[in-house]
């Protein structure tokens, strides 16, 4: 019997309940005390002839998606979402037994999904189609959603090991440089969407443009949600609430067009899609509708806006997020030209 301190700082319990040639039985606790009692509890159920070798988790992957959304994900903003993306991640590993998800079995399903050609859902037909090469900070997120499952499965004394993927690192990447529109870009831009079928497409874009709001917080904002000249946006993605100064002009533009109960704007995503096509501006990959949160971000600083109002405009919970956009400050690291040792020699 022993009861003994791991690397990662929790404590494993190991014991011989029915004697030294008996079944070894191990459980690990965050506290040292939850392992005394532990063991305690197990001896003493061996002592009255009720104890038995506990059963091996034969439960698969998924079940354990399946088991933190029933007991904690649901409570998440978004949590269905992020079962069922889970769930898919599940199918993509072959949907192994849990217990043999190992630090070295995971970062070789990285590796391949990095490569692409992992089967994902079924395609046409029921056939099986094959998934796209995916970047470092995909996985990164994929990596922290599994490690969040399994801590909380374990605070939750559902999952008895430690975690298996607490060792693995994150990978480093270079962050690719926020891209935003130029004043002709948004001119042309806006032209095009104004041409448009879609009634909604180019208003969403204006308060995209006009707030710093993501295309779904604009799109689905109600007519309560606009009042004397401000927006509040609510149910976001970091779970803040914040409102935004807009003109009359835009307000009264607004209310002209659309009802004044109720929700203002009809699913225009597509359309917007479309015309960014149509107006040839180029893009890099996964910024199509946010790059109009960029431009919104990128020209207040330009124009001599402060980061920490930009900060609660944009709603970021962390003031690293908005550092994103110093550089497009006036008169940021203007000092180096007149700091720089060669700027003090004399001639």
């Amino acid at each position: 019997m022993a009861i003994n301190k791991l690397e990662s700082g929790r404590w494993q319990a190991n014991c011989r309940p029915l004697g030294r040639d008996s079944k070894r039985v191990r459980r690990t606790f965050d506290t040292k005390s939850e392992a005394v009692r532990w063991e305690r509890s197990q001896l003493a159920a061996a002592d009255k002839g009720e104890w038995s070798p506990p059963q091996r988790d034969r439960r698969q992957l998924s079940e354990l998606v399946r088991t933190w959304y029933k007991l904690h994900g649901h409570t998440l903003k978004g949590g269905k979402e992020r079962q069922d993306y889970l769930l898919a991640l599940c199918q993509m590993m072959g949907d192994p037994i849990a217990h043999r998800v190992t630090s070295e079995f995971y970062t070789e399903f990285r590796r391949k999904r990095m490569a692409g050609g992992l089967e994902t859902t079924p395609g046409i037909n029921g056939g099986k189609r094959k998934s796209r090469p995916c970047t470092e900070n995909t996985c990164n997120h994929d990596l922290s959603y599994f490690k969040s499952m399994f801590n909380e499965l374990i605070r939750l004394e559902n999952w008895r090991k430690e975690n298996p993927l607490a060792k693995i690192r994150p990978l480093k990447f270079d962050q690719a440089q926020l891209s935003f529109l130029s004043l002709d870009q948004i001119k042309k831009l806006l032209s095009t969407l104004a041409k448009s079928r879609s009634k909604h497409v180019l208003q969403v874009a204006n308060i995209c443009l006009a707030t710093g709001a993501r295309w779904g917080e604009a799109e689905g904002l109600r007519s309560e949600q606009i009042r004397n000249c401000r927006i509040t946006y609510a149910g976001t993605k970091s779970g803040k609430t914040r409102t935004v100064p807009i003109s009359k002009e835009l307000e009264d533009k607004i209310f002209a067009e659309n009802p004044h109960t109720g929700p203002l704007f009809q699913d225009c995503y597509s359309s917007f899609v479309r015309g960014l096509e149509k107006s040839s501006i180029i893009l890099p990959r996964g910024q199509c509708t946010h790059v109009l949160r960029h431009t919104f971000a990128s020209h207040f600083v330009m124009n001599g806006g402060n980061l920490l109002t930009l900060k609660e405009i944009l709603g970021h919970v962390d003031i690293k997020m908005t550092m994103r956009y110093a550089h497009l400050a006036p008169e940021h690291l203007e000092d180096a030209v007149t700091r720089n040792p060669l700027a003090h020699m004399k001639n």
